[in-house]
C-alpha cells in the first residue's frame, strides 16, 4: 500500500473504503499499464506483429480490389492506426481517454446531475461521503442502543426492542453494500480492465478479434455507468432519510427509542437498495448496448439497394459491370443458337433458298462479333475511368 493511501486508514468505514479502493485503483492501473506496454518485450513484438499483419491485408485488399477498400480509406486507416499506437504507448494518453473518462466522468456528472439536492451545506446529501458516513454511523449507534434495550437475552424478533436492533443492524450493512460497496466494486472492475485495456486496443485491428474489443468497452462502460447510477440513488437516498436519521439520533440521545421509527427508516434503505440493484442491471443493459459501425458497403450496390428499396419490394437492385457482362453475352448466345435453328429449319424445308439463308446468316455473326467487340471494348474504357 502506498504511503499516500494508507494516510486514509481509520477514516471511517464507508469514508475509508471509498477514499482507499480509489486511490490504490488509480496506482494498480497505471502500474499493470507501465508493466503491459513497457516492461514486456511479448507485448512489444505482438503489436509489431498485428501491425505488420494488418497493414499487408489492406494493401492485399486495395491492390486486388478484395472486399470495399479503396485508396480513400487510407486517411481513416492511418488515423486510427495512430490513435491505437498512441493508447498502446503513452499513459498519459491513455489516461485521458479512457481511465479518467471511465473513473472520473460518471461521478462529476452525477455531481452536475444531482446540484440541486447539494445546495444546501447542512444536509447529508450536500457531502454524500460525509452523508453516507454518518448515517451508518447512526444506524449502527441506533442497532447497538436497541440491542442494551432488549438485553442479551432478546433472540429475533421476541420483542419490539429486538427486531428493532437487528433491523437496524441489518440496515447499516445493506446501506454500506448499496453504496460504498457498489461503487468500490466498480471502481476496482475500472482499474482492473484498464490495467489490460492496450492487449483488447490492439485486438480491435483484426476482425476476427475486434469481438474482444467490443466486450472489453461494454464491460468498461457498465462498470463506468454504475458509480453513475449509484451515486445518483445514493444523493437521493439521504435527501429522503435525512429527518429519519435526526429523529433515530434524538431519540437514542434523550433515551425514548421508538421502535416504530427504526424499523421504518431501515424499511427505507432496504427499498433504496432494492433500486440500486435494479439501477447496477440498467447500466449493465445500457453498456451492452454498445456496437461497432458495421463495415462500409460499395457505393455502387448500395445505391442499386437504395433504389430497389425506394422503388418497391418486388424489385430487385441492379446488377454489377460483371453481372451485365455475363448477361449480354449469355443473351448474344441465345440468339445466336436461335438463328442455327432457324437456319436449319429454313436449310429443311427450302433447299434453294439455304445459301441465301446460309449468307444472311454469316453476316449476321459477323455483326454480332463486331457488336460484341466494340461493347466489350467500351465497357473496359468505362472501367478503365
Amino acid at each position: 500500500m502506498s504511503t499516500a493511501c494508507a494516510a486514509m486508514i481509520d477514516d471511517g468505514v464507508i469514508r475509508g473504503v471509498l477514499a482507499t479502493v480509489e486511490c490504490q485503483t488509480r496506482v494498480y492501473a497505471e502500474g499493470g499499464y507501465t508493466a503491459l506496454t513497457t516492461g514486456s518485450s511479448v507485448f512489444q513484438g505482438a503489436v509489431t506483429a498485428i501491425l505488420t499483419i494488418y497493414v499487408a491485408l489492406i494493401g492485399y485488399r486495395m491492390l486486388f480490389a478484395q472486399g470495399s477498400a479503396r485508396l480513400s480509406d487510407a486517411p481513416g486507416i492511418a488515423l486510427k492506426v495512430g490513435l491505437i499506437l498512441a493508447l498502446v504507448t503513452s499513459w498519459s494518453t491513455f489516461q485521458s481517454l479512457v481511465f479518467d473518462l471511465a473513473d472520473r466522468a460518471p461521478t462529476e456528472i452525477a455531481a452536475i446531475v444531482s446540484a440541486p439536492f447539494t445546495e444546501g451545506g447542512a444536509s447529508l446529501a450536500s457531502r454524500p461521503v460525509d452523508g453516507l458516513q454518518a448515517a451508518y454511523d447512526e444506524f449502527s449507534e441506533t442497532g447497538a442502543a436497541y440491542g442494551q434495550l432488549a438485553g442479551p437475552n432478546a433472540k429475533g424478533y421476541s420483542s419490539p426492542q429486538a427486531a428493532a436492533a437487528e433491523t437496524t443492524a441489518a440496515a447499516s450493512g445493506v446501506l454500506f453494500l448499496a453504496s460504498a460497496g457498489v461503487i468500490s466494486a466498480a471502481t476496482l472492475a475500472i482499474g482492473v480492465l484498464t490495467a489490460i485495456g492496450p492487449l483488447f486496443i490492439v485486438l480491435a485491428l483484426i476482425p476476427a478479434t475486434r469481438g474482444l474489443f467490443v466486450g472489453w468497452v461494454r464491460a468498461l462502460a457498465a462498470a463506468a455507468l454504475t458509480p453513475l447510477v449509484a451515486w445518483l440513488l445514493i444523493v437521493l437516498m439521504l435527501s429522503v432519510i435525512e429527518p429519519w436519521i435526526v429523529t433515530l439520533a434524538e431519540q437514542r440521545m434523550a433515551q425514548r427509542l421508538n421502535a416504530q421509527t427504526a424499523m421504518s427508516a431501515a424499511a427505507l434503505v432496504f427499498v433504496f437498495a432494492a433500486g440500486q440493484a435494479a439501477l447496477v442491471v440498467g447500466a449493465c443493459v445500457m453498456a451492452f448496448a454498445f456496437r461497432l459501425p458495421s463495415p462500409r458497403v460499395d457505393r455502387g450496390r448500395a445505391g442499386a439497394v437504395t433504389a430497389a428499396a425506394a422503388s418497391g419490394p418486388a424489385s430487385a437492385p441492379l446488377p454489377s459491370r460483371a453481372e451485365r457482362l455475363a448477361l449480354d453475352l449469355q443473351r448474344d448466345q441465345a440468339q445466336a443458337a436461335a438463328r442455327s435453328r432457324v437456319a436449319a429449319v429454313a436449310a429443311a424445308t427450302h433447299p434453294t433458298s439455304s445459301r441465301q439463308v446460309s449468307v444472311t446468316l454469316d453476316d449476321t455473326r459477323r455483326l454480332g462479333d463486331a457488336y460484341r467487340r466494340n461493347s466489350f471494348t467500351a465497357r473496359r474504357a468505362g472501367v478503365a475511368r
